[in-house]
C-alpha cells in the first residue's frame, strides 16, 4: 500500500469533518423509507408475479417477411446459412452467453449454435407493465374531482398559439392596471359570472391535484418518523463529538477542509513556517484527526 494511501485511511474522521452536512435534515424525495418495514406476510405475496414487456428480436412478423420475400444462401454443405437478412448457423458459430461451471456459479462463456439456428436474436423480458390509463380510465377519474368540488363536467381545450410581446414586469402589471380603472366606468360593465369548473388546460385532473392521487415519485410530504429520529439522534452525537474538542483542533480541521498543502495547516496552528512544511502541519493535522476520532467512539459507546 502507497505511503498516501496509508494517510488517507488515517484521516478519517477529517473526511467526516468536511462531509457532515452543518444543518438540519433535508427531506428525502420518495415515498419510501430508509428504515425496512418487514411487515411483507409470506402468505400474501405467495404467487403474485409481475407482468413485463417480452422483447423478441427478430419479431415473427420479420421472420415471415423475410422468408417470403428473401433470397437463399446455401453453403458448400447445401445447408441454408442466410435468408434476406436472416443469418443461421452451420455449426461453427458462437454467441455470448453463460453456463453452470462444476460447482454451480454461472460465468460467461461462447456458446456453440447448433446447425441451423438463427443468429443474432434477442429474447429477454424488458421492462415492468403497469397500468395504462386508457380514456374511460381518464375520464371516471376527471368525473371523481368534479364530484368532489361539486364544478361542471370536466372539459379539455387545447391551446392555441402564444401571442408575441415583451413580458411585463410586477410592476408595470399594477401599473396598467391602475391606469386601466381609473379609465373604466365600472356603472357600464356588465359582470357575468360563470358556474364553477375546472381547469380545461389538462386532459387529467389527477396532474393539477398531484396532492389527491398516489403518485410515482413522492416529492411532497415528510420523512418516516424512524428516518427522523434516526438524523436527529446522529446529528446530536456528531455535535457533541466536535464540541468536545479543543479550539486548537477546531482550528486545524477548519483549515485543512481548504488547506492546500500542510504547511498552510501548520502556519494556522501558530508554527513556524520551516517547521510547518517539514512535519509541524501533518502532525498537527494527524494528532486533530485522531482527537475527534476518539471523541466519537467515546460518545458512541
Amino acid at each position: 500500500m502507497t505511503r498516501h494511501g496509508t494517510l488517507a485511511e488515517q484521516l478519517e474522521a477529517l473526511r467526516l469533518y468536511a462531509s457532515t452536512p452543518d444543518h438540519d435534515p433535508e427531506p428525502l424525495q420518495t415515498t419510501w423509507t430508509t428504515v425496512a418495514a418487514n411487515d411483507n406476510n409470506p402468505e400474501d405475496t405467495e404467487g403474485m408475479t409481475v407482468e413485463r414487456r417480452w422483447r423478441m428480436k427478430p419479431s415473427i412478423e420479420e421472420i415471415m417477411r423475410h422468408v417470403e420475400e428473401g433470397d437463399v444462401e446455401r453453403n458448400s454443405a447445401g445447408q441454408i446459412i442466410r435468408i434476406g437478412r436472416l443469418r443461421f448457423s452451420d455449426g461453427t458459430q458462437t454467441e455470448r452467453g453463460h453456463k453452470l461451471t462444476i460447482d454451480g456459479k454461472v460465468v460467461a462463456a461462447q456458446i456453440r449454435m447448433p446447425v441451423g439456428a438463427l443468429l443474432g436474436t434477442k429474447d429477454a423480458a424488458e421492462s415492468q407493465l403497469g397500468a395504462e390509463e386508457d380514456g374511460q380510465h381518464v375520464t371516471a377519474s376527471n368525473h371523481y374531482f368534479a364530484d368532489l368540488m361539486k364544478t361542471l363536467p370536466h372539459r379539455y381545450r387545447a391551446g392555441g398559439k402564444r401571442r408575441q410581446g415583451r413580458n411585463y414586469t410586477r410592476a408595470e402589471a399594477i401599473t396598467m392596471l391602475e391606469e386601466a380603472k381609473a379609465n373604466t366606468d365600472m356603472s357600464k360593465v356588465t359582470v357575468t359570472r360563470y358556474p364553477d369548473g375546472l381547469p380545461c388546460a389538462s386532459q387529467k385532473m389527477a396532474d393539477v391535484f398531484p396532492g389527491m392521487v398516489k403518485t410515482q415519485r413522492g416529492e411532497s410530504g415528510s420523512l418516516a418518523w424512524q428516518d427522523i429520529v434516526t438524523a436527529k439522534a446522529d446529528r446530536h452525537a456528531w455535535a457533541a463529538s466536535v464540541a468536545s474538542l479543543s479550539a486548537k483542533d477546531k482550528e486545524t480541521l477548519d483549515t485543512a477542509v481548504g488547506a492546500n498543502s500542510f504547511e498552510d495547516v501548520g502556519i494556522a496552528v501558530g508554527q513556524r513556517r520551516e517547521y510547518a512544511r517539514r512535519k509541524g502541519g501533518r502532525r498537527a493535522l494527524i494528532a486533530a484527526n485522531d482527537n475527534l476520532m476518539a471523541a466519537i467512539e467515546a460518545y458512541a459507546s
